[in-house]
């Protein structure tokens, strides 16, 4: 399997790729023949020439050959580690018996209704904050056209005076 993270900076990236990715060798169902985790590389942005040196994103990737014993414990190797490719080498085919499928399926379904859960809370304090962020723009816009009325009421004051 391929796990790839981004980040900064480019050491904190791999401490944390290597961490990650090293928990496979404590899963004790979990056989690991090589881990090898790549060298950070900058995310290239079309907007780069604006882009601050503690802006500037890294990416980086490990590759993890191992073997477990079912394609159960594959898949919750695969939920634990989010990763972007995955190839099963062995066997040429695979079986699994109705109470590990239906295992399996409870737990992407599960999964699914977790992570929806997760994506409408994001959705409405993402929708809080709009509309906050209109009131503090109403408020900024009374408050700034207060501003230009006192402004042109002492312009006269001084005009008067002179």
């Amino acid at each position: 399997m391929i796990v790839e993270m981004a980040g900064r900076p480019a050491e904190h990236l791999s401490e944390s790729l290597e961490k990650h990715i090293s928990i496979l060798n404590d899963i004790k169902d979990i056989t690991v023949h090589s881990i090898r985790v790549s060298k950070p590389r900058e995310i290239k942005r079309e907007d780069s020439a604006d882009v601050s040196e503690e802006d500037i994103m890294f990416t980086a990737f490990a590759e993890a050959d191992f073997e477990c014993d079912n394609f159960g414990r594959l898949s919750e190797t695969m939920f634990d580690f989010m990763p972007s490719s995955v190839e099963v080498i062995e066997p040429p085919k695979i079986s699994m018996d109705t109470y590990e499928a239906t295992n399996l399926l409870n737990n992407i379904s599960g999964r699914m209704h977790r992570y929806d859960e997760v994506a409408k809370i994001a959705g409405a304090k993402i929708g809080e904050m709009n509309r906050q962020l209109d009131t503090a723009y109403k408020v900024i816009e009374e408050r700034d056209a207060k501003i230009v009325e006192l402004t042109k009421k002492e312009i006269k004051k001084i005009k008067k005076k002179n």
